[in-house]
């Protein structure tokens, strides 16, 4: 019976769905998500709750969608940044990207820090492997297809290996905020063996 319900329930691009994941995404970087209930959301939408259950089966499901628009505002960046790229320029790349990197996990870091203040360090790492899947997904189809075009590629199980950098850069980034450009190029540098493009 769920299946058959989840069928129905309306998807991403439905505007009282989008209104109730931003909701719920505003009210739990107030409140915290373990302290926010079906209620909170409803109310700050404007609607009730047998309405929310229309849109999403409970908490925990509208969570995930607030973990997925909050990925999807990281690939809209991503997006960016591999499209003004200049073709073969890897040091420039390199340098821009660690830019981005820093400045996606400025921008993110509230919602983040409101998961692992809130005790919700589950809800935390699902939001990093997820976001980290969907990343290297995305800089496998664009930007490593294309630098494998021009310059063959030196690593394998690329997937893999963009989880992995992707999760340590995030971790290393937000525990060592000082440490320097940089040797944050020359770490992604080195771990996808290219370090003969760094200048």
């Amino acid at each position: 019976m769920s299946d058959i319900l989840d069928e129905k329930r309306p998807t991403r691009g439905d505007a009282r769905r989008d209104a109730i994941v931003q909701a719920a995404r505003k009210v739990c970087l107030e409140k915290g998500f373990s302290k926010i209930t079906v209620s909170d959301i409803a109310s700050e939408v404007g609607m009730t709750r047998s309405l929310f259950y229309h849109y999403f089966e409970d908490k925990e499901a509208v969570a995930d969608a607030v973990l997925d628009d909050v990925i999807d505002e990281i690939l809209t960046t991503l997006k960016q940044w591999n499209q003004a790229r200049e073709t073969g320029n890897v040091n420039k790349a390199l340098d821009d990207i660690v830019h981005v990197l820093r400045s996606l996990i400025a921008d993110e870091s509230p919602f983040s820090n409101r998961m692992i203040q809130d005790g919700n360090a589950e809800l935390y790492i699902k939001f990093i492997d997820r976001a980290a899947d969907r990343i290297a997904d995305y800089i496998a189809q664009t930007t490593v297809r294309d630098f494998e075009q021009m310059h063959g590629l030196p690593i394998t199980d690329v997937h893999e290996t963009f989880f992995t950098l992707i999760v340590g850069l995030i971790s290393l980034v937000r525990s060592h905020p000082n440490i320097s450009d940089r040797t944050i190029k020359e770490v992604m540098a080195q771990t996808l063996h290219i370090e003969s493009y760094v200048v």
